[in-house]
């Protein structure tokens, strides 16, 4: 049996919160009636209707518009998520209605990939066959997203998640290169850099969940070989990678299949860090290895042929950036 005021919300045409969510966002009812192409009584009506349901008046009229009330700054958050729902049953019920269309799939990558992955895929030969592809960075919670339906797959380091989800390996790019400001002292070694010279300047690195995210290569090798390293820090996101080289003066490796989306910033140099110092690097932790993960068949909206074509698409990526 549902109380009073739960069968008075429930009562709401969804549409009303549709409005509740607008006027927050413009402050105007007027400007909330253009942008929902409606009347502005229809506007006055639904703001009546949701302040009986709400018992509560909502908004404030000031002289720059409409102010909300504390409740209804309360609202605003839980109204948006209930407006999310309502667009992706929109969005559900648009693909049944046209079999042809091929539902958006939402993947988490790795971000030492992610670029280079939004970019092959823009430019794949087949784009309807592909279908839009939402691209989501990977991190802790990704698993759980995956498993609770939010997320479709991740490609990923990471297989240590406690849910039950298929991992399947896609491959592994041994190949590493360094990065730095085009200015940096560090190109005056080449073509014979070393990891001893790297470990000279600050360092920086990308943190990967299950890959470097209890220690990075670098620092476990200066550790193992007693070579100072007294200047390494990390960042979460590729962008604030990008920014602490430029203005840090830090030093970072990249993975080969990034490279070209680096080499794009004129004040960044790339160079490819030498074999045998590659070796050395990993010789303590295998190569990063790429992972698809994913629900089990039964749960999946993506057909067996568009994720072949995925794998396919990374696959290409580290075969094309492999060492020669």
């Amino acid at each position: 049996m549902l109380n009073e005021s739960l069968k008075k919300i429930t009562e709401l045409d969804v549409f009303c919160l549709v409005v509740f969510k607008t006027l927050y966002e413009n402050g105007h009812a007027n400007t909330t009636a253009i942008e929902l192409q409606v009347s502005a009584p229809k506007i006055s009506r639904c703001l009546t209707a949701l302040r009986i349901a709400f018992n509560d008046e909502l908004f404030y009229r000031r002289q720059h518009g409409l102010k909300p009330t504390p409740l209804a700054e309360q609202l605003y958050e839980p109204v948006c998520r209930f407006y999310q729902s309502i667009a992706h049953i929109e969005q559900v019920a648009s693909e049944v209605a046209d079999p042809t269309l091929l539902p958006t799939i939402d993947i988490a990558v790795t971000q030492n990939i992610m670029n280079s992955f939004a970019v092959a895929i823009s430019q794949h030969s087949d784009k309807g066959a592909i279908g839009n592809i939402r691209l989501h960075c990977w991190d802790p919670s990704s698993a759980e997203l995956i498993h609770n339906g939010e997320l479709d797959l991740g490609i990923s380091f990471d297989t240590s998640y406690s849910v039950e989800l298929k991992n399947e390996l896609i491959g592994s790019l041994d190949s590493v290169y360094l990065a730095g400001r085009r200015e940096h002292p560090i190109w005056q070694s080449l073509p014979d850099i070393t990891l001893e010279h790297i470990a000279v300047y600050p360092f920086l690195y990308l943190e990967s969940k299950g890959f470097n995210d209890k220690i990075d290569p670098l620092e476990l090798y200066c550790r193992n070989a007693r070579i100072p390293l007294d200047n390494i820090d990390k960042v979460s996101t590729r962008e604030e990678w990008f920014c602490h080289l430029l203005t840090m003066g830090s030093l970072a490796f990249t993975p080969a299949i990034e490279v070209d989306i680096s080499n794009e910033i004129s004040a960044l140099r790339t160079e490819v860090l030498p074999c045998e110092q590659t070796r050395l690097l990993h010789g303590q932790m295998m190569a990063p290895q790429y992972y698809l993960i994913e629900k089990n068949e039964k749960n999946r909206r993506y057909t067996p042929a568009r994720k072949a074509l995925l794998l396919g698409i990374v696959s290409e990526l580290l075969v094309a950036k492999s060492p020669k």
